[in-house]
């Protein structure tokens, strides 16, 4: 996992998902449009209670937000449950926002953020009641190193839920493993998992009564408004990339934007959550 790669990338792009993505919702991730979903902020909440009730969040819990960007999750967690959550990212931008907003939201005493690799977290064994991460784990080398961290932070019959994207199959030709290369770089990405490669690897680590839930169906429209974005904002970022005005981090994100939707609709990628006990 190339740190410095992931902790540029979020560093910069954290304005533009602030205006163009989570607004107030703080959300940083696709969202869940499910059934009677009026709107973009509706679809993103949806993906915190899902998790929240699979996880089974109680108030008196203690709960790892594990790549938490700017703290939308965190803060989410203590202000409906009361729980008390750690936040950690890779990010010394997202850091200071997520302080900042912590004591906006008034929950500064129930959350905290540092900046921590979640592979090796530098916390004691048997913390946190549940290991919480939404499109996080896809920025790790080797998930397998996540998931034996996660369980030795977890506290006896404590819960972990993963939700991310995953790759489908293997890339078939040219065309499709340069959508994936673009995907992974845009994102600053080592890799995915295919599900079975991290149910695997869950199992190995210790993880039981593992379940996995295909949510494809309900991030697509997410996923189509992020490539319509896309599809105006890559010329443009190429353009003011030119003329030195942006980074090439953002063309490459804008690229990987349009790509993103592409993969799934051939069949090359798909969107679930996975939930597992120690």
């Amino acid at each position: 996992m190339n740190k410095t790669k992931i902790a540029q990338y979020y560093d910069y792009t954290l304005p533009f998902y602030k205006h163009f993505w989570h607004g107030d919702t703080l959300a940083m991730h696709y969202g869940f449009w499910e059934k009677g979903t009026r709107n973009h902020k509706e679809a993103l909440l949806n993906s915190n209670k899902f998790i929240a009730e699979k996880a089974g969040v109680k108030p008196e819990n203690i709960i790892l937000d594990a790549g938490c960007g700017v703290g939308g999750s965190t803060i989410w967690l203590a202000k409906q449950f009361g729980a008390k959550v750690m936040g950690i990212t890779l990010s010394e931008k997202q850091t200071r926002e997520a302080r900042r907003l912590a004591k906006i939201h008034k929950v500064e005493e129930q959350v905290d953020f540092q900046i921590r690799d979640y592979t090796k977290t530098g916390f004691g064994p048997k913390t946190f009641d549940s290991v919480w991460a939404q499109e996080s784990v896809c920025h790790a080398e080797n998930k397998k190193d996540f998931l034996a961290e996660s369980f030795r932070l977890l506290k006896e019959g404590g819960k972990i839920v993963v939700a991310d994207g995953w790759l489908k199959r293997d890339a078939q030709n040219k065309k499709e493993l340069q959508i994936i290369k673009n995907f992974l770089n845009g994102l600053a990405l080592h890799g995915l998992d295919k599900v079975e490669q991290f149910r695997k690897s869950m199992e190995a680590v210790g993880f039981k009564n593992i379940k996995f839930w295909d949510k494809t169906q309900e991030i697509l429209p997410s996923s189509k408004k992020i490539y319509n974005m896309c599809l105006i904002g890559y010329p443009l970022a190429k353009i003011t990339e030119k003329l030195k005005m942006t980074s090439k981090i953002l063309t490459q994100n804008n690229l990987a934007g349009i790509v993103q939707y592409q993969a799934i609709k051939i069949g090359l990628a798909q969107y679930g959550v996975f939930y597992g006990e120690k």
